[in-house]
């Protein structure tokens, strides 16, 4: 999911969020993430730092705990397999072993 679904499934109000640049660069990013502000949903030290783009406020920085970031996981841009393909073709080339594990059913809605 993106960073506006992410807020609305952990309730989290655009308003009360700090305001970012509308397209940080990673280092900004990751000077964020070393300060460990709170989490926007619970208050525990996040892990994550991400840039929200409000229509009504503008970019807000989204920062996610652990916990609220595995609750709301970002959305791959190919299918999970796809994913699992290229990243064994790139791992064959660099000879590097590589094992994954899925469950029993495989990926869900595959």
């Amino acid at each position: 999911m993106n960073h506006e679904e992410a807020a609305r499934k952990l309730g989290i109000d655009p308003a009360s969020l700090s305001p970012a640049p509308p397209a940080p660069r990673f280092a900004q990013a990751w000077a964020r993430m070393q300060q460990e502000p709170p989490c926007s949903a619970c208050g525990q030290p996040s892990r994550t730092s991400g840039v929200l783009n409000n229509q009504d406020h503008g970019p807000r920085w989204l920062d996610r705990c652990r916990e609220c970031f595995l609750a709301t996981p970002p959305t791959l841009r190919v299918p999970p397999s796809r994913f699992l393909q290229e990243l064994h073709a790139v791992a064959s080339d660099a000879r590097l072993p590589l094992h994954t594990y899925t469950d029993e059913g495989g990926w869900k809605g595959e």
